[in-house]
């Protein structure tokens, strides 16, 4: 492994290799008994990575609509490539039939492996599907632009404000502009509104440190208008599968991961806040809203939270997944696991990307 900065790095100060630095690639999976942590080549808890560092398409060609997947019952990475497949079915899907079937949807959930080109390019292209469908009926959503950054995102979608001035009042990192910036700049030319969806990072990294009850009631009026003006309690499935997720990968003492598991719930509470109060206003409109795996994978975060907000909500849920050419994959028991509604198949990161 490579000298790799902890991601904890507020409370670790090591630049040596660190084994927690493969956090990210570590997600909680549901099996008979519960939820257990399974750590692959194929997956990356970005959600959960963020949480952590806040302490501190030439997309593959798309098969045709409803082609049948082979009928091997393991199939290998390499089969699967560039698919979407339809969890229920274990068909596979081109994007323009996914969005034929999802007519009347209200959002489409997708959970995404950050910094991943294969990933982001399958993600452009399903908007401008998304877009060609819902004309003046679509918003984007994402978890990387934060609720204080709505302003300068409006200014440019408006075309008050330039790419350079943009990308310099969101404080955008290179990784940023490389790999999310296309989608605004679609969302501009389109036409298409973008919610930043996710609480700032000073006040999820505020509640990491000290706590919910530290943190919120001390809150000025401004950085409250972040807040939901409601949270719902952190239910024991939430808990579960957090604690999972990190305690496997970075043991901490009870205090200091109840702080985490706090600040990742007030991210997924404010997610869920920010979609609920756009569809109180525009109930004719899909939202297409991105975050990492974490918080869409098998419902339990931002989609639990939301469907509480708004019950009346049809969701859909889309997870990105990396796999080896040579790794084996079950569909069938992926299905079963109740991980996403649908699995769109990538082969893995190149290694020269950065973003980690």
């Amino acid at each position: 492994m490579s000298a790799t900065r902890c991601p904890f790095r507020k409370s670790c100060a090591s630049d040596v290799p660190c084994k927690y630095s493969d956090l990210g690639n570590r997600i909680p999976r549901q099996t008979g008994g519960g939820i257990a942590v399974r750590s692959t080549s194929f997956t990356r808890l970005c959600g959960l990575l963020w949480v952590c560092t806040l302490l501190s398409a030439c997309v593959m060609s798309s098969p045709s609509p409803r082609q049948p997947a082979p009928s091997a019952p393991l199939l290998h990475g390499a089969q699967l490539h560039g698919s979407l497949v339809d969890m229920s079915t274990q068909r596979l899907l081109s994007v323009e039939a996914f969005v034929d079937e999802i007519t009347g949807v209200n959002l489409i959930a997708l959970g995404e492996e950050h910094y991943h080109p294969d990933i982001q390019r399958f993600t452009l292209q399903l908007l401008q599907a998304l877009a060609r469908r819902y004309p003046q009926h679509l918003a984007l959503a994402m978890e990387f632009l934060e609720r204080d950054m709505q302003p300068y995102v409006d200014a440019y979608l408006a075309g008050t404000s330039d790419a350079a001035t943009f990308q310099q009042d969101i404080r955008a990192t290179p990784d940023f502009t490389q790999h999310y910036f296309p989608l605004l700049q679609y969302a501009r030319q389109a036409n298409i509104p973008v919610l930043a969806m996710n609480l700032p990072r000073r006040l999820a990294r505020q509640v990491a440190q000290q706590g919910l009850q530290h943190v919120l009631p001390g809150l000025a009026a401004q950085e409250q208008a972040y807040v939901p003006g409601t949270l719902a309690a952190i239910t024991p499935q939430y808990r579960t599968y957090f604690q999972q997720a990190i305690a496997s990968a970075h043991p901490l003492p009870a205090e200091q991961s109840e702080r985490f598991l706090e600040a990742a719930h007030l991210k997924d509470e404010t997610m869920a806040d920010t979609l609920s109060t756009f569809f109180g206003r525009v109930t004719q409109d899909t939202v297409l809203a991105i975050a990492g795996r974490f918080h869409f994978d098998y419902g339990l975060a931002i989609p639990a939270r939301l469907q509480q907000r708004f019950p009346t909500v049809a969701i859909r849920r889309v997870t990105t997944m990396s796999v080896a050419a040579d790794e084996r994959i079950d569909l069938q028991e992926l299905a079963r696991t109740g991980l996403a509604d649908y699995v769109w198949f990538a082969p893995p990161r190149p290694t020269a990307q950065t973003g980690t």
